[in-house]
């Protein structure tokens, strides 16, 4: 099957009484730019749009990729998330007919749209206030145990993904490649490569694969926090302080070599830690929680092997989001040859209307409430709380290679004296032909008259 284009989904969104079937998104306005379009933030692996009903504000997620078997992991972690309450989730619910393309239906992810910005964009707007970025420090390891006292991975920990609400709490958006004990095999994704492990491949799917991309995350908060001249130095939209390239190299980095030499003395020691955990496999990487407890009051550079030798890392596939291959979900269904607890339908949640929003400088998009419908899978509602989403892909800009030189323009083609006279044989027979075209339309007008 063909899905659509970000092109395509333009044009049927801008009819919400035709392309949903959804009674909520039927009677829905869609946010429009200065042009009168639909406003939209595209990814990898869907567009983004924002929508307003009677009953609140959504952001709707079309996939402009097919991940098999998506409707089933999204059944399972809804399952899997019901009661629990996570403060750092958002709500979602995922429609298999969500809209219609060309007389077909496609999914869509239904989402609560709540304010805040991206954890990037926040750190850029609040730059200078190092009181708030601290804030953010302090709050960052909180949420990643959260997520793991309850058996939970993002599996994609990055700076779109990681959404700041205006009372400066975290909230995680995009959960296509998320991990829980009800999913079993490869990993549907890989994540933002400029998050990852050098040498993350699909098979490494379990509690752990967010250990290297919340180090990151962690020590580049701190370094900026204690030093925000690094992230107006390193910052190139797409990251935060690092990027795919100095995880590859590390003792050549010029990022990681500029964070070892940081005055303050935990940055210093994340940073040596960082590099080693590059150049060892990514099974060895140190549990992030100990991590952070152990840098309290004691040396974090041991917590890997010191013996390491190599001084780079070879890249093992992640990338900006890409699916990886080889996995179950080449094989049409997630749960082919895996034995699995049956799916229970979840009960269906009766929103309560439109909830208060506090004021912030920009808006993403974040879940939304269930319903009963065989078009639906069962779907998550936390707590009663603010909720955000992001764009799930920001402005393509990395501080990546440095650009090479153009090649030299070739030299002009030369004309030889024989061209030159064949030139002149050809403008010829063209008079004559003109000419004669002229004789004859002067016949024709003389004979009409």
């Amino acid at each position: 099957m063909n899905w659509p284009t970000h092109t395509d989904y333009q044009d049927a969104i801008q009819n919400p009484h035709i392309c949903f079937e959804d009674a909520s998104l039927k009677s829905g306005e869609v946010g429009c730019d200065m042009l009168g379009l639909p406003k939209v933030t595209s990814g990898n692996f869907a567009c983004v749009y924002s929508l307003t009903a009677d009953d609140g504000r959504f952001a709707i997620r079309c996939f402009v990729r097919q991940v098999l078997g998506q409707q089933g992991r999204y059944a399972r972690l809804a399952q899997h998330l019901l009661g629990l309450g996570l403060d750092c989730m958002v709500d979602f619910e995922y429609i298999l007919r969500g809209i219609k393309v060309a007389n077909e239906w496609y999914p869509i992810l239904k989402m609560q749209w709540v304010d805040g910005l991206p954890i990037n964009q926040y750190i850029d707007e609040y730059i200078d206030d190092s009181n708030l970025l601290k804030q953010l420090v302090d709050k960052f390891p909180p949420m990643v145990k959260e997520l793991r006292d309850n058996e939970l991975a993002h599996c994609d920990l990055q700076h779109g993904n990681i959404m700041v609400t205006p009372d400066n709490e975290f909230r995680l958006v995009d959960y296509d490649g998320m991990y829980t004990t009800a999913f079993r095999g490869k990993s549907p994704e890989l994540g933002h490569a400029n998050f990852q492990h050098p040498r993350r491949t699909p098979d490494f799917y379990n509690e752990n694969v967010d250990d290297f991309g919340a180090l990151v995350c962690y020590l580049s908060l701190k370094a900026v926090a204690e030093n925000p001249d690094l992230f107006k130095k390193y910052y190139a939209a797409d990251n935060l302080l690092l990027t795919a390239n100095d995880y590859r190299n590390p003792r050549e980095s010029e990022v990681i070599k500029a964070l070892k030499s940081q005055s303050n003395e935990q940055v210093k020691q994340l940073s040596i830690l960082l590099e080693k955990c590059c150049l060892v496999d990514v099974t060895k990487v140190p549990n992030f929680l100990e991590v952070v407890d152990t840098l309290k009051s004691g040396d974090v550079t041991e917590m890997v092997a010191a013996d390491v030798t190599s001084s780079t890392a070879p890249a093992a596939g992640a990338g900006g989001g890409a699916a990886a291959g080889g996995g179950w979900w080449d094989q049409g269904d997630e749960d082919k040859d895996k034995p699995a607890a049956p799916l229970k339908p979840a009960a269906p949640y009766k929103p309560g209307g439109a909830a208060q929003k506090p004021a912030a400088p920009a808006s993403t998009p974040a879940g939304a409430p269930a319903a009963s419908n065989a078009s639906r899978a069962p779907s998550y509602k936390p707590a009663a709380k603010p909720a955000a989403q992001a764009p799930k892909s920001p402005p393509p800009s990395m501080r990546a290679e440095q650009p090479r030189p153009a090649a030299p323009a070739p030299p002009p083609p030369q004309v030889t004296p024989a061209d030159s006279e064949g030139n002149t044989k050809m403008m010829a027979i063209f008079g004559v032909i003109a000419v004669l075209v002229l004789v004859l339309l002067w016949m024709l007008g003389k004979a009409a008259s």
